[in-house]
């Protein structure tokens, strides 16, 4: 039997040999990130996790990462960056044993699952009643801006072979998934007469938690939407094209990059716009962040006097770097290139990883 140290999902987002702050863990979280938390989730590798809690708000956070540290899982090596201690590595590790960890992250960041989700759930509920012929039920109650795009999906969806076409797209999909899952999947669907099983009634191991069942279903949806991604447009298809886009980055950084990407002066952008030349710079350090290095023009500002002057002053890790050594004057874009180098030494890293 494993030994319990924590139930707690945030012991995974620590590292013993890297000091991490809370902060930038809680606003990948939330998707409510800065560049600043972007790039700190890039040095850290928690990109991935962005978005995954987008409910969990700051005093119930912060309440979670004191009791690792009161459970002396977690050490406060400076105000607001923690590591794992002797105990928090033994309780790491047995949570990976003992709870779900999520295994398709990356998927999140390419599609909208949790939304994809639910309005599935209402959809199915929605076809189910149809297939009874039912008019009188109780929708599920989801986000209203799901429940009303699931509204409109349906309003469009005049064919005879509904129904039928349904049932189809998602008996094929199940008969891929391992037994247990897709019977498991199964059970949580609300349709006629039948209210769909909660997380106790489903048998899980005893160690998981409201948590792990919530990681369970986003790998489900997860994986489905990969397969509606290359499918073909179903009435299923349908919905997901409806709500499960989810562009990689927002549409102004997108502007900014498309405007860098055409040639188009910083200057003028600054004019056509309205927008000063630092919002700009943001959006293009966001950019190289969560673009693949093949994709940002870096050797448009990391020239090689740049890069030679960087090379020559800066030694050590790169997360013990401080701007304050490489700063010659007041000019913002200086911090610009720094932050900027930074990020590509780090997609270089990860390249050679592999």
């Amino acid at each position: 039997m494993v030994k319990q140290l924590t139930n707690d999902f945030l012991i995974t987002l620590f590292s013993a040999d890297e000091p991490r702050r809370h902060r930038v863990i809680f606003g990948l979280l939330k998707r409510q990130a800065t560049v600043s938390t972007e790039y700190w989730g890039l040095r850290y590798d928690l990109l991935q996790i962005s978005g995954l809690m987008p409910r969990l708000d700051k005093a119930t956070f912060d309440q979670r990462i004191a009791t690792l540290v009161t459970e002396g899982l977690l050490s406060e090596v400076t105000e607001g960056q923690y590591v794992l201690t002797a105990t928090g590595q033994e309780a790491q590790m047995a949570y990976q044993t003992a709870h779900y960890v999520p295994e398709h992250l990356a998927v999140l960041l390419k599609y909208d699952v949790l939304t994809f989700m639910q309005a599935f759930w209402l959809a199915n509920q929605v076809v189910s009643e149809v297939a009874y012929e039912n008019k009188k039920y109780y929708p599920l109650q989801i986000d209203p801006r799901t429940m009303l795009a699931v509204k409109q999906w349906y309003a469009n969806m005049n064919s005879p072979c509904l129904v039928a076409t349904w049932a189809l797209t998602i008996q094929r999909f199940l008969q891929r998934r391992p037994q247990a899952d897709a019977d498991r999947l199964v059970a949580t669907w609300v349709g006629h007469n039948t209210p769909g099983f909660n997380f106790e009634q489903l048998g899980f191991p005893a160690t998981w938690t409201d948590e792990d069942f919530y990681f369970w279903q986003l790998d489900q949806y997860a994986i489905w939407s990969e397969e509606l991604q290359r499918g073909a447009n179903t009435p299923l298809k349908l919905l997901w094209d409806s709500v499960a886009h989810r562009p990689l980055l927002p549409n102004s950084v997108q502007a900014s990059y498309n405007g860098v990407i055409a040639g188009r002066p910083m200057d003028e952008m600054v004019k056509s716009r309205r927008l000063k030349v630092g919002t700009i710079r943001e959006h293009l350090l966001t950019a190289a962040i969560w673009l693949p290095i093949r994709d940002f023009p870096y050797k448009n500002y990391l020239t090689p006097d740049v890069v030679s002057y960087f090379e020559e002053k800066l030694v050590g890790p790169i997360d013990e770097w401080e701007f304050t050594t490489v700063r010659t004057s007041d000019d913002p874009r200086e911090f610009f290139l720094f932050r900027l180098y930074e990020i590509y030494l780090t997609k270089m890293e990860v390249a050679a990883r592999g």
